[in-house]
């Protein structure tokens, strides 16, 4: 069983912390949110879907996770 390291994030205000080199992809999964219908930011930049998989969570990141607001 490999170990992990583990790093502190900020997750929509509150400090989190996660396995080391998880992506957005997996990040959203430990979390358990649902795979679609909202948008990530990673310090304060919009992170496009497509890219998940490539973008790396890193010590000390800033990571909203925005669900799309209904109106009328």
């Amino acid at each position: 069983m490999k170990d992990y390291t583990m790093i502190k994030v900020s997750v929509n205000g509150e400090l989190k912390e996660l396995n080391e080199d998880l992506n957005i992809k997996e990040m959203i999964v430990e979390l358990g949110y649902k795979k679609e219908g909202f948008a990530v930011a990673v310090n304060t930049t919009f992170i496009a879907i497509k890219t998940y998989e490539d973008t790396i969570i890193k010590e000390g990141d800033t990571i909203d996770i925005l669900a799309p607001v209904q109106g009328g």
